[in-house]
Parts: C-alpha cells; structure tokens; sequence
C-alpha cells in the first residue's frame, strides 16, 4: 500500500518496490508500481553458504535458478530490474560472480551487493566490487549499487569502498535510520 501511495503520488523520480524471489511477491509489487510515471522492482535472494543451507535449506545451483526466475519474471513487468545478492558480504567472491552473471543474462538492470550483516571491513567490501568489475561478463552494462548496514560502524567506509571500485549507486537512508541497526547515513555519504 505505501509503495501504491509513493507511485501515485510522486511523478519525477524512480519508484522501487522490494521484494523477495518469490513470484507473488513480485506480482504484487508490479501492481502497486502501477500508477508510477517510472518504476523499478528490486527482488533477490541470500547467496552465502550460511543462507543457502540455513535459511533456504537449498543448493548453489538451485539458488542461481531461484535468481535468474525472479529476474526474468520481474523483466515481465518493468525493463528497469534491481537484483540484491543478500548477505553478499559473506559470499564467497567466485560464486557470487557466477549469481551476478546470471542475473545479468536475465536482464537485472542494477546489481546490488549488500553487507547484509555490516560484517565487512572496507577493504574486504571495496575488493568484493573490484573483483566483480574484473570478473563478470556483462557487468560494464549494469548499474553496481552498495547497501551496507552499520553493525560495525562501517556503512559509509564501505559505501566509499565501493564506490572508489566501480558501484555507481549507493543505497542509504537519512539520518542512517533503516533496518536493524541501521544503513549508511544519505549526509554522511555526501560529506
């Protein structure tokens, strides 16, 4: 509902609804998109080890197939597609260049690579992109965008990592009010 609010009300900007790689999901974003002059659905799924065993109790391949699904289903509705590597952080570097090179073929639009658990160190976080922008096919034709959550205080260091190596959009909030314990503060990027 807020996301339909946003779109009816908002006519010169991008309005993006979130969702999960599960077909409702982004069938019920499409709609509530309706009403947007330009609109843009972020769906994804976890590709560390940890959440394909735990969270989805599932296999690598089966994650790339879950990704790629969502992709293309999301294309049906908008050629503007955000897919979100979640717990990108922890991924392992070689499978998540495989996940993003899948989604890319499938049409993503943006690539987002979050620090799901604000775990990373710059460095670690700034060489993750680096090393997407060296490795995946098809990456130059696509928008890389940081969400790093400061668990550790290292949103924006991250987010600046990021950015030095290659992503183009960084997701940040104001005042670094956002989920958990917070994402990279919108004032603290731009200073």
């Amino acid at each position: 509902d807020s996301v339909n609010q946003i779109a009816k009300t908002l006519k010169n900007t991008v309005v993006c609804g979130l969702t999960r790689a599960v077909q409702k999901d982004i069938e019920v974003a499409a709609e509530a998109l309706k009403p947007a002059a330009r609109c843009r659905i972020h769906t994804g799924i976890g590709t560390s080890d940890l959440h394909i065993k735990y969270k989805f109790n599932s296999t690598r391949e089966a994650i790339i197939e879950r990704a790629v699904q969502a992709v293309k289903m999301a294309r049906n509705f908008t050629d503007d597609v955000e897919f979100y590597a979640e717990d990108a952080g922890r991924t392992d570097n070689d499978y998540l260049a495989q996940v993003i090179e899948a989604v890319i073929k499938a049409g993503a639009s943006v690539v987002n690579i979050p620090d799901t658990t604000g775990y990373c160190l710059p460095e670690e976080y700034g060489a993750k992109i680096k090393y997407l922008k060296e490795n995946v096919k098809g990456i130059e034709n696509v928008i890389i965008s940081c969400h790093c959550h400061n668990d550790l205080g290292m949103a924006t260091a991250n987010s600046i990592a990021g950015a030095v190596n290659g992503a183009r959009q960084i997701e940040c909030t104001i005042n670094g009010i956002g989920e958990r314990a917070g994402n990279t503060a919108l004032e603290e990027v731009v200073m």
